[in-house]
């Protein structure tokens, strides 16, 4: 077993529930809880706006090669890259990495990185938040492909819980896409984060479609639809979750 591995083993339970209990948070706030720029922990940790980081952005050149990819992060990050941890199959080295990193690198490479990466036929991602854990990193992923449902697929993106695979999900995201054009910057095992690349259209209507595929997002509100349409309509942002 890799050291991502072990890591998200020792802590995948006390992620989910932090997870859950910020996005039930934000829900709970409603529309006029929720700001321009949320300054709440609950909200930043629920459903991220975009990879935006304090600080400036990690600003990597094309890279020409997987390989390339590779090193520009291990340099950038100043640590090594190992096996991305995976829910249907080992990913081999040769077609991607993991990079344990803070927080705040993680958002840097992804503000600064991401689309150039992907441009040159390389999936640069985050599939594991730390979420203040003591000891605890962020996990970067490198995969040698430029479609997010590849990478959705490898990761192996799903809510066994809820009956839901990872191929509904890509088909719901695929669906959606063809309205509201957007941009998936983490995708874990149990949740996808992106950013609409404008303001939607209806922004209901995805918060309840949103809500159908993914319930452990509103889970326990009389009335979360509000609050989700407001995430979305007001700050673009685009989150699902299971448990």
């Amino acid at each position: 077993m890799t050291q991502p591995s072990r890591r998200l083993d020792r802590a995948r339970t006390n992620v989910f529930a932090r997870r859950f209990l910020a996005a039930a948070t934000l829900l709970a706030m409603g529309p006029l809880g929720v700001r321009a720029e949320p300054s709440t922990a609950a909200a930043v940790a629920a459903a991220p706006e975009a990879p935006a980081a304090e600080a400036q952005p990690i600003v990597l050149p094309a890279p020409k090669s997987f390989a390339a990819a590779v090193k520009l992060v291990e340099d950038a990050a100043g640590v090594k890259g190992g096996q991305i941890d995976s829910e249907v199959k080992p990913i081999p080295l040769s077609e991607g990495r993991a990079f344990a990193v803070d927080t705040r690198t993680a958002e840097r490479l992804l503000a600064g990185s991401h689309t150039t990466f992907r441009k040159a036929g390389v999936y640069l991602f985050r599939y594991e938040r730390s979420f203040g854990l003591a000891g605890e990193k962020d996990l970067v992923g490198l995969l040698a492909t430029a479609d997010p449902n590849v990478v959705i697929r490898r990761i192996g993106t799903a809510g066994p819980k809820r009956g839901v695979t990872s191929e509904q999900i890509v088909a719901w995201l695929s669906t959606l896409e063809r309205d509201e054009a957007f941009e998936l910057y983490e995708i874990g095992a149990d949740y996808v984060a992106g950013r609409f690349q404008r303001q939607p259209k209806d922004p209901e209507k995805i918060a309840r479609r949103a809500a159908e595929i993914a319930p452990d997002l509103v889970a326990g509100h009389s009335n979360p639809i509000a609050g989700l349409a407001d995430l979305i309509g007001k700050h673009r942002t685009l989150y699902l979750i299971w448990e």
